[in-house]
């Protein structure tokens, strides 16, 4: 087995990457790939063979390239770096170096599947920043925190989920996004699309990603570190930044620049689910370890305030199937953000596709995000939002989606809310996990207009 990971999580072109790699082949080589509308390899850039170094895993929550102990607490030297020179013309994109085992004599020991950015080993993902913003006017940021928050590499204590948590887990060690195992791999595979498990980049922000580029979108990538440290370059001419998929760790230093962001004038659209649920706080010596010390809404500051909904008023279903296949029902038919769809008032979009109206699209979900509403309201019409749970009074409720009998909270008002919100800048919510799996299906016209307008519209 080969395991790897970024010293970094992002770079700019041109830059060198820092890539630490244990295994115990004679021999290993890399190979780099993009995430575009495919998967694409990124041809012979006269990379070198390098020997292969075997090194134990390291407790979660330590640096693994440098000295630290194992699981029983025994001394472990740091995983070895090696060092590639990034070609200075990489756009910013979603990178994937993969590693191939060598024997001693440089043949391989088994080649790793490369149609997919997905992988329980063998890889290791970073992004390529634009170091001069500009060209792009929507920003994409990656949920690393969130994938380091369910990965147990090598120790299923290193995930947060499976000893109660609150243990810290390292942002240097693998598995950040693909590489690794997420605690999901084995006990709640998606029965909507098993091509690879949750909470990581190949099962949402690879589809939004390969519909963006398929469709000509110019956007630049970054991490929640980026955002985190601030060198995100938000007030660098971009207009929208994106979120997708499962985004559910934020820190402090994360939720002030995206707040500042919509006060300064720029927009926001959350294409994902149980969204800024979980506060992660970072040590003060700068260590690339947080932890979870609580929810942002036991904290005081719910999470409605920044996106309008929250996971507590919606809530999710785990495994299997939905427990009911539902849509959004759609609300102000006429507002822009359903400009071309052909939709009116009390129409469902999202609980089948169109083209087979048998098969269940299930947009809604598996996590999901609501404002609180009195209930009474989806018999009478329209939903507006209370404002008791911190949804702002300009809260414009779009569609509605009744998940009575999903898991989770007994006393949220279990309804999805898709919407938005204007401050200086706009903020769109389509509060469900699952949106890019339906996009990228190319099989729900609704869906995909619906994300244009978004789009195109908070970008210019």
């Amino acid at each position: 087995m080969i395991f790897g990971y970024p010293a970094e999580s992002s770079v700019d072109p041109g830059s060198t990457i820092t890539l630490h790699v244990s295994t115990d082949a004679p021999g290993f080589r890399t190979a780099f790939f993009r995430q575009g509308a495919t998967f694409e390899a990124l041809g012979d850039l006269d990379l070198p063979t390098n020997d292969g170094v075997s090194v134990p895993f390291h407790r979660a929550d330590q640096d693994w390239g440098v000295d630290g102990t194992d699981g029983g607490g025994d001394p472990v030297p740091g995983w070895p770096a090696y060092e590639f020179p990034l070609p200075a013309d990489w756009s910013s994109g979603v990178y994937v170096a993969v590693f191939t085992e060598l024997d001693e004599d440089g043949n391989e020991l088994g080649a790793p599947d490369t149609s997919t950015a997905d992988g329980r080993d063998s890889r290791a993902l970073f992004v390529v920043r634009n170091p001069d913003p500009g060209t792009a006017r929507i920003l994409y940021k990656l949920p690393l925190f969130t994938w380091q928050a369910y990965n147990m590499t090598g120790d299923p204590q290193g995930s947060l989920y499976l000893d109660g948590g609150n243990h810290g887990v390292s942002l240097r060690r693998p598995g950040g996004g693909t590489g690794g195992v997420p605690t999901q791999t084995f006990s709640t595979p998606d029965f909507y699309d098993q091509s690879s498990p949750r909470e990581t980049f190949a099962h949402w922000d690879a589809d939004f990603i390969a519909w963006l580029e398929r469709n000509d979108y110019a956007v630049d990538y970054c991490t929640d570190l980026d955002v985190h440290r601030g060198s995100d370059g938000l007030p660098g001419g971009y207009r929208l930044l994106l979120s997708v998929g499962h985004d559910e760790y934020w820190s402090p230093e994360m939720r002030d620049r995206v707040a500042g962001f919509v006060e300064g004038g720029g927009n926001v659209a959350f294409f994902s689910g149980n969204t800024c649920w979980w506060r992660v706080d970072f040590p003060d010596d700068g260590q690339p370890v947080f932890d979870r010390p609580i929810t942002w809404w036991e904290e005081g500051q719910p999470e409605n305030t920044l996106t309008g909904v929250s996971y507590r008023n919606a809530g999710g279903h785990w495994d299997g199937p939905r427990p009911q296949v539902v849509g959004y029902t759609v609300q102000h038919a006429d507002h822009w953000v359903f400009d071309g769809v052909d939709v009116q008032d009390g129409d469902v979009i999202g609980d089948v596709y169109p083209d087979d109206p048998s098969d269940p699209a299930a947009l809604v979900g598996y996590e999901c995000d609501g404002a609180l509403f009195d209930r009474a309201q989806l018999d009478d019409g329209p939903v507006t939002p209370s404002g008791e749970d911190g949804t702002p009074a300009d809260f414009l409720v779009l569609g509605v989606a009744d998940v009575t009998g999903w898991s989770d909270f007994d006393d949220g008002n279990h309804a999805a809310t898709m919407g938005l919100f204007t401050r200086a800048g706009t903020t769109f919510t389509a509060a469900t996990s699952d949106w890019s799996r339906v996009l990228n299906s190319d099989r729900h016209p609704a869906v995909e207009r619906i994300t244009r307008n978004v789009l195109d519209t908070l970008s210019t």
